[in-house]
């Protein structure tokens, strides 16, 4: 019988190696549709770090010191940590290539990236909030 340590273990690494291959395919994404080069970055999961590091009461950001990182909490629903990581990453390509990011240009990338995996009801939402998000930066500029 396998004893309870050694299937935990082997579950958190199972679970952990599916993480990071879908890690890769959000930087690819962002990579893509940005169309700019950038490196992948490292992705940390811990939360003392996001406490200390990003926004207050968001889930995660990205770093550029020592060659970039992006904090993450650990415990999110998925999709939200995928929505939440491309925004990042596309975040990231975005600053690497210019310096500069566009957080219209993040926003509406995130709904394309949710119409793309068929979740329409929560891209809605994210327009929904784009929207006010640019309207709101209209105000701002009059």
């Amino acid at each position: 019988m396998i004893n309870l340590k050694t299937l935990t273990i082997f579950v958190a690494f199972a679970l952990s190696a599916n993480i990071f291959a879908d890690e890769n395919i959000f930087y690819a994404k962002a990579k893509a549709l940005i169309e700019a080069p950038a490196s992948e970055l490292i992705v940390i999961y811990n939360k003392n770090k996001v406490a200390d590091i990003c926004p207050k009461g968001s889930v995660g950001c990205f770093t550029s010191a020592e060659g970039g990182k992006i904090y993450m909490l650990e415990n999110i629903s998925e999709i939200h940590h995928d929505v939440v990581l491309f925004g990042l990453y596309a975040d990231y390509v975005q600053y690497n290539d210019s310096r500069i990011i566009d957080s219209n240009f993040t926003c509406d990338s995130k709904v394309k990236f949710l119409e793309s995996k068929g979740n329409i009801s929560l891209a809605n939402l994210y327009n929904n909030q784009c929207m006010k998000h640019y309207q709101n930066l209209k105000l701002a500029s009059r």
